[in-house]
């Protein structure tokens, strides 16, 4: 019995050895293998705002036009570069070019670019970027207004036909509309509501064709501006601007939802950007750039393919590339050092990344690479006049802003803390990227200045602040380490005690959101090269305005840039507009620049250090394989 036990078990064991090899089989072979850091949260271009979602989406669709890889700037993508421009600069007209396909064979058109615009701006689709598209587009900012605003009326609906109570905001819209029949003693909420749709649903193309996008044809397209943008040339090829292959993308829209269909929302199976998904008959996801998305393998790895369809597939250097998902750092960059993983893109979350940056400022590791970065590490400041419990804000004061600001020490952050060879920051804007603009530095250290202002405030020695509540996500371990930093230094110059709060990235995220904080960390990018990608962040009304700073003069000197058409006249006005948030109002709290430490072996071309951090995968080549 013993002996038939052992064996039993052997034959056990050796099931599920192969069950194992077959359910979780090698990676297959590649070019290049680049670590990310952490899973996606999308692959939809209409919704993704991480850099390394951002990174693969320019490997996957093209654009009008694309990024230099040397140093970011725009060039020609799927259109001729460069585009015919009116004197304005409120008129675009882009010629595509007739071989450009997607990966199934199909051409790409001009109405493939409006689809994927359209979707950006849409309720149910519509996310952080959706700026990008209402603000610059003529037209679809209202259109995305009068869409939102049907959407909330035909909630409110839902609710009276589901007979929930509605507040007092929303009693009054529906007596404002003075819709048929809702005067009634017992009205036919159900009745009312699809009428309303109907409505709705009958103007939804005419008011569309209000927005200014128009294919003239399908190789033109011609796109009006809201406004006068020099600069729209750096900014139709971000991810937001993709295009979308339309026949397949609308097999898995979603029609057979009640609640979707109520509320005329364009949602999407979220599986349309799988690869390998088939329901329906879908056919995996179909892209128009240098590579297809072969393979998605949960929190393992993402594998993309070179495109045989793609017009300029001749300068694609790799056959295949993968992301493989390498969530802790440390571990990360010992199989770098194995030549298990090609590619490092950020270095900066790593235990002993100070040593790596003294070795290759030594000259002994030719594969690190330093530069400057487009980006800035800042703390936002909670400027509503209540926190979200309902008690006073003491940062709804403009003079606490600046006192803690002026408490901290940049320089020793960046220097003892960051170690990385960053500058200490006094505006928002990295100084010295952007040809032409030179805004005045912002106020250094001073901490005999901030007690001055704290006491001003009516807050002397720190005495009736309550507890100052510093917020950050974690991992990396460094947002922790400049926080206690800080804490530090708040609580000795200014007497304050500080508690620091570290969550995960989706809870901060979420409570960073709906200002459920007083102070957190925040970092920025630019996503083009123009200080409105920094200073739109502060508009009022702004979806990534999480400090809810709202300021008439502010947003009237940005409202000044939008329409100014003189280069130099134009950045004047946005330096002064700088000026202003960081000499006066401070919502946010710039702490250091950030820099670009990246690891790659000299074997590995294509990746051209540059301050947009933008390495896109077209260019990438292994020369040893």
């Amino acid at each position: 019995m013993f002996k038939y036990i052992i064996a039993l078990n052997l034959v056990l064991f050796a099931g599920i050895l192969i069950f194992i090899t077959h359910s979780q089989k090698e990676a297959p072979d590649v070019d290049i293998i680049y670590a990310m850091p952490g899973s996606i949260k999308t692959m939809d271009p209409a919704m993704m705002s991480l850099s390394d979602e951002i990174r693969i989406a320019m490997g996957l669709w093209e654009n009008l036009f694309t990024y230099e890889p040397e140093n970011s700037v725009s060039k020609e993508g799927v259109a001729y570069y460069p585009a015919d421009i009116s004197e304005d600069y409120k008129t675009w007209t882009f010629h595509l070019r007739p071989e450009a396909r997607w990966s199934n064979g199909d051409q790409v058109v001009a109405q493939d670019f409006i689809y994927g615009w359209r979707r950006a701006i849409e309720p149910g689709t519509a996310d952080d970027y959706a700026y990008l598209v209402k603000d610059n587009i003529a037209g679809a900012g209202e259109y995305a207004k009068w869409r939102n605003d049907a959407v909330r009326v035909l909630t409110i609906l839902r609710d009276l036909i589901n007979n929930r109570e509605i507040n007092e905001e929303d009693t009054k819209i529906i007596e404002d509309l003075k819709l048929e029949g809702a005067d009634a003693s017992e009205p036919d909420w159900q009745g009312i509501a699809d009428k309303f749709r109907t409505d709705h649903m009958n103007n939804i193309e005419v008011e569309f064709e209000k927005v200014g996008l128009k294919a003239i044809d399908d190789l033109t397209l011609e796109v009006k501006l809201a406004r006068p943008l020099t600069y729209f040339d750096n900014l139709v090829p971000f991810t937001t601007f993709a295009p979308v292959h339309r026949k397949s993308c609308e097999m898995l829209k979603v029609t057979d939802d009640d609640v979707i269909n109520s509320l005329t929302l364009w949602v999407y199976d979220p599986q349309w950007v799988k690869p390998n998904y088939h329901y329906k008959d879908y056919p995996g996801l179909i892209t128009n750039g240098p590579f297809t998305f072969r393979e998605w393998q949960f929190k393992r790895y993402m594998l993309f393919e070179k495109n045989e369809q793609y017009w300029d597939k001749d300068n694609v250097k790799c056959q295949r590339i993968m992301a493989k998902v390498t969530p802790e750092s440390n571990s990360t960059f010992l199989a770098y050092e194995r030549n298990e993983i090609d590619y490092i893109k950020s270095l900066s979350v790593m235990d002993f990344v100070d040593s790596l940056y003294q070795d290759m400022k030594a000259g002994n590791r030719d594969d690190i690479h330093h530069s400057k970065a487009f980006g800035c590490y800042y703390y936002q400041v909670n400027c509503n006049e209540k926190l979200n419990d309902g008690t006073p804000n003491p940062f709804h004061d403009k003079l606490v802003r600046m006192a803690f600001n002026l408490a901290i020490d940049k320089k020793a952050i960046a220097d003892n803390v960051i170690r990385m060879g960053n500058e200490p920051a006094t505006l928002l804007i990295p100084p010295g990227i952007i040809p032409g603009y030179d805004c005045e530095p912002g106020p250094g250290y001073n901490p005999d200045k901030a007690r001055e202002l704290l006491s001003e405030a009516g807050y002397p020695g720190g005495e009736g602040l309550p507890p100052i509540d510093l917020f950050v996500s974690s991992p990396p371990e460094s947002h922790k380490k400049t926080a206690e930093a800080i804490a530090v230094m708040w609580e000795k110059e200014l007497g304050v005690k500080v508690l620091i709060r570290a969550k995960e990235w989706k809870i901060f995220d979420e409570d960073r959101s709906n200002q459920a904080y007083m102070v957190c960390r925040a970092g920025w990018f630019g996503d083009y090269y123009d200080p409105t990608t920094y200073l739109d962040l502060l508009v009022t009304g702004n979806g990534q305005n999480h400090s809810k700073f709202s300021n008439p003069d502010y947003d009237a000197l940005m409202q000044q840039a939008y329409v100014c058409v003189d280069p130099k006249k134009r950045l004047d006005i946005l330096e002064e507009a700088e000026k202003l948030i960081m000499h006066e109002y401070m919502p946010v709290i710039p702490l250091y620049y950030y820099v670009t430490l990246e690891a790659f072996r000299p074997e590995i071309k294509g990746i051209t250090i540059n301050p947009r951090e933008l390495h896109p995968m077209k260019y990438w080549e292994n020369t040893a394989k």
